[in-house]
């Protein structure tokens, strides 16, 4: 019972804090004369009285949790946040709780996907609350990133154990990581917010699309996304979305030491920016010599369109359908990978790749000389079996989840196309899909009621990197004793 109520505290304590954001978008209702100012404060009520009664004064609380109990109030953490910040959505715009809830889930996972048709005639306080939804999930998930997945070993992540912490010296506390995230966290919405206003944009926007722009998000405040916006404010946008997927703490190292070299010499960031690199000259290139676009355009909507996918942003510039086949195998292709561990984006992690790139290679030399002692190393640490298994089983869970749930959703006689990239987008947390008019520039309104609950659920899983949920779906787990 001790440790229930200690679970139920900790999930009260993140409900308290979502009362206290719901309070920013009905000060700006009631303000700006505008509709919501009493939808947002009557769920910052009702979510103020349940986080009272999870933390209600007297109860014993013990925070030596288990491995599972981790896993469980980090679940459980997000499915409460989402369903009281779905609240406004259903009172305000008086659509279907399913819709609330898929754009609020969208919203914290930082999908960027969208069940709302037209931006441009919601309410002020709603197209708030959905940047600040993705701005609150972008930096959660960072912290849970950083600060807890690597002691955990989910998907390989404990290799960035050592590099949240400084040569030589214990590991900073949990508290002392989330600090600095935040810090970087916040100073880089602030940076952003300040570019976009200096390229032309009003405050509003620009405050919204700061933060879903280092959230690496995509939800925009107009149907038409960032081409609404100037040409400098797409190379703001493109600027902040590679930030976003960087890893926070080497830019508070880099801070500390007045040195960018951690930076520069991390083998995961040099390799994903080559990469981002490679691929956004290949796209540009092709656009200019097959779209007829100029030089300048078809540099800056071929990397802007890239960095948006792999970044999992899923902002919307120019319409990748009536480019050819090859611009959309590329973007298909790119879609699951995802930014830096460390970094808001989505995604399989690019350190992953990397990974298994350095298994296939050394498979490859020990079938050549097969008595070689061939090192396995990765920035300079030791790649041991244990991480080897972890990657591994990230990446079967990830098949096996888009499997799953793209079978689940054929069941809605879904287009085979749109079935499979729509659940690998989800799980990536991306935004767009493929193959059917059914989904266009990732708005997802006209999907059957289970596929917005299976997305919705694949959102999650991806967000919170899988193994992290499957884990809880076996019951021998709940027989373990810890120490």
């Amino acid at each position: 019972m001790d440790r229930l109520n200690s679970i139920l505290f900790i999930v009260g304590l993140s409900l308290s804090k979502v009362a206290i954001f719901l309070l920013i978008p009905s000060a700006y209702a009631f303000i700006s004369e505008t509709q919501g100012a009493i939808e947002f404060l009557a769920t910052s009520m009702l979510s103020s009285v349940l986080a009272f009664l999870f933390m209600r004064p007297g109860t014993k609380i013990n925070l030596d949790f288990k491995t599972r109990d981790i896993f469980l109030i980090t679940l459980i953490i997000w499915i409460f946040d989402c369903v009281f910040s779905a609240l406004p959505f259903y009172f305000i715009l008086h659509c279907s709780y399913t819709n609330a809830f898929f754009e609020t889930m969208s919203g914290l996972t930082t999908f960027g996907g969208t069940v709302f048709t037209d931006l441009d005639s919601l309410p002020h306080s709603i197209l708030l609350w959905r940047s600040m939804l993705q701005w609150i999930g972008g930096v959660g998930f960072v912290v849970i990133a950083v600060a807890i997945l690597p002691k955990l070993n989910v998907g390989g992540m404990k290799l960035f154990q050592s590099e949240n912490s400084e040569k030589n010296k214990e590991t900073p506390k949990t508290t002392t990581l989330a600090k600095n995230i935040i810090i970087v966290y916040l100073i880089a919405t602030f940076c952003c917010f300040s570019c976009y206003m200096f390229c032309g944009m009003g405050v509003f926007d620009s405050i919204c699309h700061a933060f879903t722009t280092v959230a690496t998000g995509g939800f925009s405040t107009h149907n038409a996304s960032m081409a609404s916006f100037s040409n400098d404010a797409q190379w703001v946008c493109i600027t902040f979305m590679v930030i976003g997927s960087l890893p926070f703490m080497l830019f508070a190292k880099c801070a500390k030491r007045k040195s960018l070299s951690y930076l520069v010499t991390n083998q995961q960031v040099t390799g994903y920016l080559k990469f981002i690199l490679f691929t956004g000259c290949i796209l540009s290139f092709y656009l200019f010599l097959k779209n007829n676009f100029s030089l300048s355009d078809s540099i800056r909507i071929g990397f802007f369109n890239i960095i948006s996918v792999i970044t999992t942003s899923g902002y919307a510039l120019g319409d990748w359908s009536s480019w050819g086949a090859l611009p959309s195998m590329i973007l298909l292709f790119i879609l699951p990978l995802g930014g830096c561990t460390g970094g808001t984006s989505g995604g399989i992690k690019y350190f992953r790749i990397q990974i298994i790139s350095i298994l296939f290679k050394r498979q490859c030399k020990e079938l050549l000389h097969p008595l070689a002692i061939i090192p396995q190393t990765y920035n300079g640490h030791q790649i041991n079996d244990s991480i080897i298994r972890s990657v591994v089983a990230f990446f079967l869970s990830y098949v096996f989840v888009l499997m799953a749930s793209s079978l689940l959703i054929a069941i809605d006689n879904i287009d085979i196309m749109v079935a499979i990239t729509s659940s690998m987008s989800a799980i990536s947390n991306v935004g767009p899909a493929y193959g059917s008019p059914e989904v266009i520039a990732a708005t997802y309104d006209q999907l059957p009621t289970l596929t917005k609950w299976i997305l919705s659920a694949d959102m999650l899983c991806g967000r919170l990197e899988i193994l992290t949920v499957m884990v809880l779906l076996l019951p021998r787990i709940w027989n373990l004793t810890e120490k």
